[in-house]
C-alpha cells in the first residue's frame, strides 16, 4: 500500500492490524469513494470527513492511519530493508499487537523477524536498489497465500515461507555447508567466532533447519550433493553440520536391513589436505564418448548418455540396463568398457 495507494485490497487488509476502531462499513465506503473519484486512497485519507459513510468516529483513527503510512513511506529508499522493516513494526504497533500472549501471536511476531532476516541479505546495497530487490523477492514466494492443501502435485516452498504448514512427506534438499548453515553464518562464525553476531547468526540457521523439519507428518527425507555447480564450476559439497546433530536412533534404514550411513566425517579436512599436499594436477582427460558401453560394479552396463569436461573432472551422464540415469563423476566412478 506505500508503493501504490490505489491498491484498495492492501488498505483493507492492513487498516484494521492492529486494531483502530475501523470497522469494514468506513473500509468499504473509503474504497467506494476512492473508485467513483478515482483518486489514491491516501489523498482521501487527507479528509476522511468528506467520504460520504465514513462514520464521525471514525475520522480520527483514519487520519492516525494515514500518518503512520506517511511516516513509513518518507523513509523508503532511505533506510535499509531491514531497518524499515523495524520501522514498520514500532510505527504502526505490531510488536505489542502481536505479542499477546498467545502461541498464535507468537508465531506471526516470528514470521516477521523471518521476514526482517530476509530484508537483512539485501542491506548491502543501495537502499533504494536493496527495497526493489526485497520487494521483487518477496512477491516471488508470496504465492503460499494461495497454497491449497487439498491440492495435488509438490509444492516448492523455502524455508522462510513454510511456517504454519504441515505435510505428510518432506524434501529438504541441498543440507550442504554454505547453503545451510548458510555462507554467510560459516564466514561470520570463522572471522570472529566469540562475537554475539555469528552466534546469533549460526542460531537462525539451525533454526530454520528445525522448522524444516518439524515440517513433516510422516516421512521427512534429507539430501545432500557430493558435488555441486556454484558460480559457473563444479566443486566438492559438504555435509551440513545440522546431519551430525540428528540421533542415529531417529533415522530409517533406506533398503532393507543396511545401516544408514552418517555424513562423511572428515571428507572437507582430508581434501584440504589431499590439495595442499598433491602436486599440481593435470588436466582432466576425456576417457568415456557419447555410445560408448560401460560396466559399473554397482550399477551394471549401460550407455554413457553425455560426456561433460570441467576443469576438474570429466563428468558422466549414463542410462544403465537396470537401474536408469545415473550422473558419475568420470575420475571418481570404477568404469570399465
Amino acid at each position: 500500500f506505500c508503493f501504490n495507494p490505489r491498491d484498495a485490497l492492501s488498505f483493507s487488509r492492513i487498516v484494521s492490524v492492529p486494531s483502530r476502531k475501523i470497522g469494514n462499513v468506513t473500509v468499504d465506503a473509503v474504497n467506494a469513494f476512492a473508485r467513483e473519484s478515482e483518486a489514491d486512497i491516501l489523498a482521501i485519507l487527507s479528509a476522511p470527513s468528506h467520504v460520504p459513510g465514513v462514520p464521525k468516529t471514525a475520522v480520527g483513527p483514519l487520519l492516525g492511519f494515514r500518518a503512520q503510512v506517511e511516516s513509513v513511506r518518507s523513509t523508503m529508499g532511505v533506510l535499509r530493508p531491514s531497518e524499515l522493516i523495524d520501522h514498520v513494526i514500532e510505527v504502526m504497533g505490531l510488536r505489542p499487537h502481536y505479542l499477546d500472549g498467545t502461541p498464535q501471536g507468537e508465531a506471526r511476531m516470528e514470521n516477521l523477524n523471518e521476514l526482517r532476516g530476509l530484508a537483512e541479505s539485501f542491506d548491502d546495497r543501495d537502499p533504494a536498489q536493496g527495497l526493489e530487490d526485497f520487494l521483487a523477492e518477496v512477491a516471488l514466494v508470496s504465492d503460499v497465500d494461495a497454497y491449497d492443501e487439498n491440492g495435488e502435485g509438490a509444492t516448492l516452498i523455502t524455508l522462510h515461507m513454510v511456517k504454519g504448514l504441515e505435510f505428510a512427506v518432506v524434501f529438504m534438499v541441498g543440507m550442504e555447508e554454505g547453503l545451510l548453515p548458510h555462507q554467510r553464518a560459516l564466514d561470520e562464525r570463522e572471522e570472529n567466532p566469540s562475537l554475539v553476531g555469528a552466534q546469533t547468526e549460526m542460531a537462525e540457521e539451525r533454526r530454520l533447519a528445525y522448522v524444516g523439519m518439524t515440517r513433516a507428518k510422516d516421512r521427512l527425507y534429507l539430501s545432500c550433493a557430493f558435488r555441486r555447480h556454484l558460480y559457473g564450476r563444479s566443486q566438492p559439497a559438504f555435509p551440513s553440520r545440522f546431519l551430525t546433530d540428528i540421533p542415529q536412533s531417529m533415522l530409517g534404514t533406506p533398503r532393507g536391513s543396511a545401516p544408514v550411513a552418517p555424513p562423511r566425517q572428515g571428507y572437507k579436512e582430508r581434501y584440504i589436505e589431499r590439495q595442499v599436499e598433491a602436486a599440481p594436477a593435470p588436466p582432466p582427460v576425456q576417457r568415456f564418448a557419447s555410445g560408448d558401453r560401460v560396466t559399473h560394479p554397482a550399477f551394471g552396463s549401460g550407455t554413457v548418455v553425455k560426456s561433460t569436461l570441467t576443469r576438474t573432472d570429466e563428468e558422466l551422464v549414463i542410462k544403465f540396463d537396470k537401474v536408469g540415469l545415473k550422473i558419475l563423476s568420470g575420475m571418481l566412478a570404477p568404469l570399465t568398457k
